[in-house]
């Protein structure tokens, strides 16, 4: 969803104009997901899965994240540059 909101940013946030609204919600409920925890009622809480320190949950969103932007940056098209 990172590359998503990359091709789209140009055409603002509401995707009445096809922006990016939808591919940020589709990033940060996840990364909420991840940054909140399973919760009491999960499996992991009924087998006594520990979750994980704080700060390897936002490792991993930060990493999800940049590896978005560096495969946008590897994969995108090279500049034609003007008139072409």
């Amino acid at each position: 969803m990172t590359v998503a909101i990359t091709v789209k940013w140009r055409n603002g946030l509401w995707v009445q104009h096809n922006g990016y609204e939808y591919a940020l919600v589709l990033l940060i409920l996840p990364a909420a997901l991840a940054l909140t925890g399973p919760g009491r009622w999960s499996v992991d809480e009924v087998w006594g899965l520990f979750p994980w320190a704080w700060w390897w949950t936002a490792a991993a969103v930060g990493l999800g994240v940049a590896s978005g932007l560096a495969t946008r940056v590897l994969l995108a098209p090279p500049s034609l540059g003007p008139g072409r």
